[in-house]
């Protein structure tokens, strides 16, 4: 008998966000690195040159390096809902949502959100209940990743108000 990952639930359209939302998150970098090229028109594309001529591409090349990150704290949520850890996969998916808005990545806030509603949906709690219902010990060994990934899309927040991006 093949044993099987365990998906995330048995709602089809969940697992395709799912689906969707990691192709996109992996595929970030290289969307980032095409953006690069098509801006600077084929011209010198040395990592030096355009990211320190142009803070706000550093900013956005930090943001972009990170999505993969996120990505595989994804694929983790989605084990976790399928062995019985909602509630702590629902705090990832919240804390990966905020790092997504810090990040101003549009595809990113929208994909989180959709996944943290049909979540929430399915579970029948939202991420602050889910939050009220985590014990506190095993708080960081389950959304440690996603902690980090947070403090890193708060770093490019901040470098982004002192560019004045924002």
């Amino acid at each position: 008998m093949v044993k099987l990952l365990p998906s995330a639930v048995q709602d089809d359209k969940l697992n395709r966000w799912f689906t969707i939302l990691k192709i996109v998150l992996f595929c970030m970098p290289f969307l980032y690195l095409g953006y690069v090229g098509i801006g600077t028109g084929g011209a010198s594309l040395d990592s030096q040159g355009v990211l320190s001529g142009n803070p706000t591409m550093a900013i956005s090349f930090l943001s972009a390096m990170i999505q993969p990150y996120a990505g595989w704290i994804l694929i983790l949520s989605q084990r976790r809902l399928g062995d019985g850890r909602a509630p702590y996969a629902m705090v990832n998916l919240a804390f990966l949502f905020l790092a997504e808005l810090l990040m101003m990545s549009t595809v990113g806030v929208i994909g989180f959100a959709l996944i943290l509603w049909r979540c929430k949906k399915h579970t029948g709690f939202g991420p602050m209940a889910a939050f009220r219902k985590i014990q506190t010990r095993r708080l960081f060994a389950e959304v440690g990743g996603s902690v980090v990934v947070l403090l890193l899309a708060g770093i490019c927040f901040f470098a982004s108000m002192q560019v004045g991006v924002i």
